[in-house]
């Protein structure tokens, strides 16, 4: 699954808004009948930590709004523990116990008792954790506890139709010669980086990219060399992107890079990159027309959107198409 991840947190993928409606419900029928203080999904990323996906709604729970921050890796959290153990943890009254004295839900939001089950993917990988916190110790029986795990398979199912639903999605959305986003799949995520930019005031740098003399690799070195040429392209963009950016292959011989920026020198830097990686490709294609000396050569246009963003997805990608043209261009001169 970790593969097939498109977004840093699967709960905020939107393909995911009926499910979450489901497990809303869920977390607050299991902290009612548990009577919790406070009942959670978390979701685990392997960089970045543990984020709550959603809590209950009970009058008693002290933070009923999700945080968009999450706890750190190495956070003495009860989840922490069943992450990396998958397995359920009880603990009925963490006072005074050692290995406890540095987690923060006891310490600073007083939760003493705790209940969590792991929740993974149907090959194994840990998605997070179902669980219920308390600020007062708890005996739960036997029977809560088998509830526990009821509510637990409800939610794997779930995430076992997200998986299949994302498989369906990627092989739709990729391109299968460089393996790339093609132009549905990058324009998807695309429309989310712009969306989750004007949320938070980001700006916005789009990069266009084409390989130089596309007609003379096919024409002078065979179509296997020019698919070999898009390949190398493909893979110096997709190793010199960061995190954060996201790419695609949007047409025969272009591609686009789109991420949040400072400036432009954000860009020159990625586009720099590309070129250094492409300087170092020796392409060996089986039965070419005649030996290949040459690497790919591209050409480039990238501009920026600042903050506040009123273009559509389609005019930014139309002013970088029009400045890759404009290097084009001068490259012939």
């Amino acid at each position: 699954m970790v593969l097939l991840r498109k977004v840093d947190w699967i709960t905020q993928d939107e393909a995911m808004t009926a499910s979450l409606d489901k497990w809303q419900r869920v977390v607050d029928l299991m902290t009612e009948l548990l009577g919790a203080t406070a009942g959670y999904v978390v979701e685990y990323n392997e960089k970045y930590g543990y984020r709550a996906a959603l809590t209950s709604q009970n009058p008693d729970n002290p933070h009923p709004h999700i945080s968009e921050k999450p706890e750190p890796l190495d956070s003495n959290v009860y989840c922490r523990r069943v992450v990396e153990t998958k397995l359920a943890l009880y603990e009925r009254d963490a006072r005074d116990k050692p290995e406890w004295a540095d987690n923060p839900e006891l310490t600073e939001e007083g939760y003493v008792s705790y209940l969590g089950i792991p929740l993974l993917w149907p090959n194994g990988t840990v998605f997070g954790t179902l669980c219920v916190f308390d600020r007062k110790p708890t005996e739960y029986d036997d029977t809560l506890q088998e509830l526990m795990e009821v509510f637990r398979d409800l939610i794997e199912a779930d995430l076992r139709l997200y998986e299949q639903y994302e498989i369906m999605r990627n092989l739709s959305m990729s391109d299968p010669l460089t393996g790339m986003n093609n132009r549905a799949g990058f324009e998807l995520l695309a429309h989310q980086k712009i969306r989750i930019a004007k949320r938070y005031h980001h700006h916005i740098g789009i990069i266009f990219i084409d390989l130089d003399n596309m007609k003379h690799w096919n024409d002078d070195y065979g179509h296997a060399a020019g698919d070999s040429a898009l390949r190398a392209v493909g893979n110096a963009i997709s190793e010199s992107i960061r995190e954060v950016d996201i790419c695609g292959r949007i047409g025969g011989d272009e591609f686009a890079v789109l991420g949040y920026v400072r400036n432009r020198g954000d860009l020159t830097t990625i586009v720099t990159r590309v070129r250094n990686a492409l300087d170092q490709v020796k392409l060996t294609v089986p039965n070419s027309k005649s030996p290949i000396r040459e690497t790919p050569q591209i050409s480039s246009g990238a501009s920026v959107f600042f903050h506040p963003l009123d273009k559509s997805l389609e005019d930014m990608m139309a002013v970088a198409d029009m400045e890759m043209y404009r290097d084009k261009k001068s490259r012939r001169k």
